[in-house]
């Protein structure tokens, strides 16, 4: 599809990147196919590879971008989220959210790419401010109990309780700066 025929097509400025079965409503969806990984149908707007450069978007279209559970799929984070700060407008938002690396999910799936700690996204936040990273902390009641002091010192808590309290991943809110 042609960056015009984009623009025109959907109205909305905000963009489910990898939405797999979840497609949101109002929002621009892209997956890399129109099947999930059981090969059942799901819908989408857009078709695209993610590991493709450049993505089939205007530049400065979007106000908002969301991926979970995408990015760690891909080939290059860094180049990715620069592409995302490419086709979002100054002052939107992006949130991320990825396994965290202490969880046995991260290495479960063998098409993960790249592991990720609370404080990847400062290597790859190339053109936006952190304005949010948290856990995603548990499923688990005891870990989720005590989970909120894991966000009070986080380095202590991924150099020494990481392998005790794995939390489930991380969750990054970006603002694009131009």
């Amino acid at each position: 599809m042609a960056k015009e025929k984009i623009y025109k097509e959907f109205k909305s400025r905000k963009l489910h990147l990898g939405c797999g079965e979840k497609y949101r409503g109002g929002w621009v969806n892209q997956d890399i196919g129109d099947r999930d990984i059981y090969g059942n149908k799901i819908k989408v707007d857009i078709i695209h590879d993610l590991d493709k450069f450049p993505y089939p978007f205007p530049d400065n279209y979007f106000e908002e971008v969301f991926m979970d559970q995408v990015l760690e799929h891909l080939d290059n984070p860094q180049r990715v989220v620069k592409e995302l700060v490419r086709i979002c407008r100054n002052g939107a938002i992006i949130k991320i959210q990825t396994p965290h690396f202490s969880h046995f999910k991260a290495f479960l799936d063998p098409t993960h790419k790249h592991f990720f700690s609370l404080y990847s996204i400062d290597v790859l936040r190339n053109g936006c401010r952190v304005i949010e990273r948290k856990y995603d902390i548990s499923d688990n009641k005891f870990v989720r109990a005590v989970g909120k002091l894991f966000t009070i010192r986080p380095l202590f808590y991924e150099r020494f309780l990481h392998g005790i309290f794995p939390v489930m991943g991380n969750i990054w809110v970006l603002k694009v700066e131009k």
